[in-house]
């Protein structure tokens, strides 16, 4: 039972496609998805999407990973009696590798748990409309719309220099 439909384009030109991109977004169309083989920033310019929050994760994973191996060693220094003459009770020259390793380590854990949490993965289902096509060399765009804009819609990406129009439900 499909709830939505849409209309899904194909382009074999990423400038074709920026072009529709713009005027749709000005039109004030519901543009579902943007399907591309590559990574386009333009695209997200005109969607007025913001920059993943993966970059923040990946800080506070090395901020969170730096003083828990600090947190960690302190701890085994003084839990085990590990003081020698002379030297500090807590020798923090030593620990900098340390804290810098336990910063690597947290960033890149926390890392690949965005990619995958961000990345909706494993992707066990396709999303509306997709097309094999657009993993190697086609753009596209599915928008939504009703059956009265339909043909208006239509008309416009295939004058634009849509190569294929279909209509999708989901």
């Amino acid at each position: 039972m499909a709830h939505s439909q849409g209309l899904l384009a194909l382009f074999l030109y990423v400038d074709d496609l920026l072009a529709v991109l713009r005027v749709l977004k000005a039109g004030d169309f519901r543009i579902e998805t943007v399907f591309s083989p590559i990574g386009v920033a333009e695209v997200q310019e005109i969607l007025g999407k913001k920059p993943s929050i993966t970059r923040l994760i990946t800080l506070l994973g090395s901020i969170v990973g730096g003083v828990g191996v600090m947190a960690l060693a302190v701890y085994a220094h003084l839990s085990f009696n590990l003081i020698t003459g002379g030297k500090p009770v807590l020798p923090w020259v030593p620990w900098v590798v340390i804290c810098f390793e336990g910063a690597i380590l947290g960033a890149v854990l926390s890392s690949v748990t965005g990619w995958v949490l961000k990345g909706r993965l494993p992707c066990l289902k396709q999303p509306p409309g997709y097309d094999v096509r657009f993993s190697r060399d086609r753009f596209g765009i599915l928008v939504a719309c009703t059956d009265a804009e339909g043909d208006s819609i239509r008309e416009f990406l295939e004058q634009a220099g849509a190569e294929e129009v279909r209509h999708v439900a989901w």
